[in-house]
């Protein structure tokens, strides 16, 4: 095991998750900081709360490209571990961004690109519960959290299959951030008062 292969990893990781997409696209279209805005994340749902379809999914595709370039050169730096490694901190690098007073997205997205190169076929079936669930639903936080656990479970279980234990770490902290995450959405889903999107969330904002 090459040390320095995994801090690099880990560190360029950390590093590629304080890329904030929303912030960017908030900037540059509106001028404004997301964060200030809405839920106060930089995620792709408060982009399309605030600023509109067409911004939500660059935000969405720049944050799950982050997730996947992570994971990647951490697989190419320092082998399945660097990749796990990687991901992790890619997650973590979104949702505590040091550059950017430690906040920032829920991980969803940054997530989903992580899962892509290193489970490709968890990610397929993270990515089709989610979107059943928002489609049944309407809560975002809610099917985000529960595709979330899914994958605590789905991958916990093929890490103790493996003995693979830094798989189940992955698996169990990357859900776990993600969870943490959305803290407030939680109160607000026991409260009643959670956002639900609709279909006028998908018009153009002017």
């Amino acid at each position: 095991m090459n040390i320095v292969r995994l801090l690099a990893s880990a560190v360029l990781g950390y590093l590629l998750g304080n890329i904030q997409t929303g912030l960017i696209v908030g900037w540059t279209t509106k001028k404004i900081d997301l964060r200030q805005h809405g839920s106060g994340s930089s995620g792709a749902t408060n982009a399309l709360r605030i600023l509109g379809r067409q911004s939500a999914l660059w935000t969405l595709l720049g944050d799950f490209l982050k997730g996947l370039l992570a994971a990647c050169l951490g697989l190419l730096i320092g082998g399945w571990r660097g990749g796990l490694l990687a991901g992790m901190c890619v997650v973590a690098g979104h949702i505590w961004p040091v550059f950017f007073g430690f906040k920032g997205g829920k991980g969803v997205a940054t997530s989903l690109g992580v899962l892509t190169p290193l489970m490709p076929l968890q990610a397929l079936l993270v990515a089709v519960t989610g979107i059943t669930l928002i489609l049944t639903t309407r809560i975002v936080s809610l099917s985000n959290m529960l595709a979330a656990c899914l994958f605590l479970v789905t991958g916990s279980v093929t890490a103790i299959v493996r003995s693979d234990w830094l798989l189940l770490a992955f698996s169990v902290l990357l859900p776990a951030m993600i969870v943490f995450a959305h803290r407030a959405n939680i109160h607000r889903i026991l409260a009643g008062t959670e956002s639900r999107i609709s279909a006028s969330m998908f018009h153009k904002k002017k």
